[in-house]
């Protein structure tokens, strides 16, 4: 995340506040689905992917990318 300049309070910010830029989608290697949440927050738009596993209550961040547009 130092790379591109995010921080954690960014990234609590984007799994709090954020919208699901695509479906949630099933995980291949595990039973769980892999969420994909944006928002623009400190002046970049900042995308999570998160793994979620049910019925476990608990969150596994597998990514944190800025999104630039093309």
């Amino acid at each position: 995340m130092r790379e591109r300049y995010i921080n954690d309070p960014m990234v609590l910010e984007v799994l709090r506040m954020g919208s699901f830029a695509l479906p949630p989608e099933p995980d291949i290697k595990h039973p769980g689905l892999l969420c994909r949440i944006q928002r623009f927050v400190a002046g970049m738009q900042v995308a999570v992917v998160v793994y979620v596993e049910y019925p476990a209550t608990d969150l596994v961040i597998v990514t944190v990318m800025d999104v630039k547009k093309d």
